[in-house]
């Protein structure tokens, strides 16, 4: 058996999991994190941008947070480049 430390990544799937968030809201998640735009996001996963928001509505509250910053803050918190 190997021990060892958990990567960044698979941290952030715990934490999503955690806050109760949905896999979609998950995925939109992620893909915040990763610097997205509403309209990106919207044209990767072939959704309307409207919808984009509405889940990441319903992210931010679950993860108790009022903006993108805030929530790459709570998700990544050793994040030098994340912004509150």
């Amino acid at each position: 058996m190997t021990i060892e430390p958990a990567s960044g990544r698979h941290l952030v799937g715990i934490l999503l999991a955690a806050y109760g968030l949905t896999a979609r809201e998950r995925e939109i998640c992620l893909e915040v994190m990763t610097g997205h735009s509403t309209a990106a996001i919207a044209d990767r996963l072939s959704i309307s941008p409207h919808t984009v928001q509405d889940h990441l509505k319903a992210a931010f509250t679950k993860v108790g947070v009022r903006s993108r910053g805030e929530l790459v803050a709570t998700l990544r918190p050793d994040d030098p480049t994340a912004k509150p």
